[in-house]
């Protein structure tokens, strides 16, 4: 059947009239679609370590139980592993060479004793692992439509409840197989270093926060201070573990030099006596823009606490106060910055 000529005339105007609108509607929605905004890459960690450091909006000012605190170095997950390093001020300061054994390295994510795997928040994927404009995305971002709480994806402990400049108030867990997860970008925390914490519980909380251009949630996995892609662990569309047994290799890990933070390193290497005892204290004594912070040691309290408490190393502490050895008095006062 042939098509009337006014009919065509008519169809064809009409086309052409909307033509550049519908171009022009189409390849916007391309350009925006394809737009990456990455506000935390693979340099911010070494950035923030020249940058002052703060407690959470809302920390250390916590109702935490004293038995939900870790007492003394053994109950640190994956101590050894780490070669003894737990450092509670900096998210990375230090690069620990990764065990594989032929070229792999396998990780059991839930194992007997622990609970299982927790989602961490409601919110849906915003930002992937992806690299723009030659900058490292170095996690998952979430966007989430109101106020929404944040939870912990495995069992752990606490290693950092600290605020950043560019990560914001931060939460770092490590885990009891080593894997460590990264909670950034909180508007309130709800746990506190030191803290002993199962999966599914309540972290902290994230709002919607278009007005700042920052997605609500930065998730990070991290294994022996390097960053990976989470989706090696998680599947994010089901929302729920790829697998309980994973395989990591080493090019599923973009390695980053680490710059020192600067004047002292702030991670804890335990049962490590600086040899010039009286220059060290020196040192820290004189740490330029710094103005002396005390405690006065309760009942219960151990150098370790008061140390996991204050984000600093148990020498920082006795070179400060001329402590040999770990017996302090309940009304002692120590200075601890």
């Amino acid at each position: 059947m042939l098509l009337d000529t006014r009919l065509l005339s008519l169809i064809h105007s009409k086309f052409f009239t909307f033509l550049p609108l519908y171009l022009f509607t189409f390849f916007s929605f391309s350009i925006s679609a394809q737009t990456t905004f990455i506000d935390i890459d693979e340099n911010t960690q070494n950035r923030i370590m020249n940058k002052t450091v703060q407690s959470c909006d809302n920390y250390p000012n916590l109702n935490i139980a004293q038995s939900a605190i870790i007492k003394n170095n053994n109950q640190i997950p994956a101590f050894s592993l780490y070669q003894n390093i737990w450092d509670t001020l900096f998210i990375r300061s230090e690069m620990i060479e990764i065990p594989f054994y032929d070229n792999q390295l396998k990780i059991m994510l839930v194992q007997d004793g622990n609970t299982p795997f927790a989602f961490p928040v409601s919110g849906a994927v915003s930002t992937g692992f992806v690299k723009y404009k030659g900058k490292q995305h170095t996690g998952i971002d979430f966007a989430v439509q109101k106020r929404e709480p944040v939870v912990a994806c495995f069992d752990g402990v606490v290693r950092i409840a600290k605020k950043f400049e560019e990560y914001g108030n931060t939460v770092v867990i490590r885990h009891y197989n080593g894997l460590e997860t990264l909670y950034a970008l909180l508007d309130k925390v709800c746990v506190a270093t030191g803290q002993k914490v199962n999966a599914g519980e309540l972290v902290g909380y994230v709002v919607n926060n278009e007005q700042n251009k920052k997605n609500a949630l930065h998730f990070e996995t991290r294994l022996f201070n390097e960053f990976f892609n989470p989706e090696k662990v998680i599947n994010f569309s089901e929302r729920k573990l790829q697998s309980n047994l994973i395989t990591l290799t080493p090019n599923d890990f973009i390695k980053v030099s680490v710059v020192k933070p600067n004047p002292i390193d702030n991670f804890e290497k335990t049962e490590e006596i600086n040899s010039d005892e009286n220059s060290s204290r020196e040192q820290l004594l004189n740490t330029p823009n710094s103005l002396p912070v005390y405690h006065t040691v309760a009942n219960g309290e151990t150098i370790f606490k008061i140390c996991t408490k204050y984000s600093i190393t148990e020498n920082q502490l006795r070179t400060l106060n001329n402590i040999k050895g770990d017996h302090i008095e309940v009304g002692q006062r120590l200075r601890v910055q």
